[in-house]
C-alpha cells in the first residue's frame, strides 16, 4: 500500500506530464505544424488522436491515484465509500475507452511499430488478468450501472451496492488499476515519441528529396544555356 505522500507523489508529476501533454495538443490542433507531404499530414493527425488518448488515461490515473490518496487519510465511512465509488467509476470508463481503441492500437503497432507488438501483449494480457483478478464485469460494471454512475432512487439498491465495494480488496483494486494505467502511459508516451521521430524522418526525405529534385532542375537548365550559347 502507497503511502500518502507517495501517492502526492504521483499526482504532482503526472498532473504536469497531463499540462504539457495538453498544450502541446493545443499547438498541434492550432495548425502551427504542417506536414510537407500528405502522409506526414496524416501522421500528425494520428499523433494528434494519440495525444488526446495519453490525456484521457493520465486523467484517469489522476483520479484514482486522488481516490486513494482519499482513502489513506479519510475519517469516515463515507469517505471511504466516496473515494471507492469515484474510483470504481474511473476504473470502469477507462478500461471501457481502452477496448473500444484497442483493436486499431493493435493494427497501427502491427503494421508501423512492430518493435512495440510484445509491451503492448503484456499490456493486454496484464488488463485479462486484473479484470478477471477483480471480477470486472461481475462487481465493477455492475456497481458503475447500479450506483457509481447515478443515484438510484431505490436507497437499498444504492446503498447495498456501496456495501459491496466496500471491502479491504477494493483499496487494491484501486491501486492495481492505478499501477495499470501507469503502465499504459508510459507505453503511449513511447509510442508518441517513436510516431513523432518517423514523421519527422518522412518530413525531413521528401524536404530533401524536393530539393534534390530542384537541384537536377537548375543543373539541367544550365546545361541547356551552355549547349545554346556554344551553337
Amino acid at each position: 500500500m502507497y503511502t500518502s505522500k507517495d501517492i502526492l507523489f504521483h499526482i504532482k508529476h503526472y498532473e504536469n506530464e497531463l499540462t504539457e501533454s495538453y498544450q502541446l495538443l493545443g499547438f498541434l490542433e492550432s495548425g502551427a505544424v504542417k506536414g510537407n507531404t500528405s502522409v506526414a499530414q496524416s501522421s500528425i493527425e494520428e499523433v494528434i488522436k494519440h495525444i488526446k488518448f495519453i490525456c484521457f488515461f493520465t486523467s484517469c490515473f489522476l483520479d484514482i491515484a486522488s481516490s486513494l490518496r482519499g482513502l489513506v487519510d479519510c475519517d469516515t465511512h463515507w469517505e471511504r465509500k466516496f473515494y471507492l465509488k469515484n474510483g470504481f467509476v474511473v476504473i470502469y470508463e477507462s478500461v471501457k475507452t481502452f477496448g473500444k481503441h484497442q483493436k486499431e492500437i493493435h493494427s497501427l503497432i502491427k503494421s508501423d511499430f512492430p518493435q512495440l507488438e510484445h509491451r503492448y501483449k503484456v499490456i493486454t494480457q496484464n488488463l485479462r488478468k486484473l479484470k478477471k483478478e477483480h471480477k470486472y464485469d461481475k462487481i465493477i460494471a455492475t456497481f458503475r450501472n447500479k450506483a457509481g454512475a447515478h443515484y438510484d432512487e431505490n436507497f437499498e439498491a444504492y446503498f447495498e451496492n456501496l456495501k459491496l465495494i466496500d471491502k479491504p480488496i477494493s483499496v487494491k483494486t484501486l491501486s492495481d488499476f492505478a499501477n495499470f494505467l501507469m503502465s499504459l502511459i508510459v507505453f503511449w508516451s513511447d509510442l508518441i515519441d517513436i510516431f513523432n521521430n518517423k514523421t519527422e524522418k518522412d518530413m525531413r526525405a521528401a524536404k530533401e528529396k524536393i530539393s534534390g529534385n530542384d537541384v537536377t532542375v537548375i543543373t539541367a537548365d544550365l546545361t541547356n544555356s551552355e549547349s545554346n550559347e556554344n551553337c
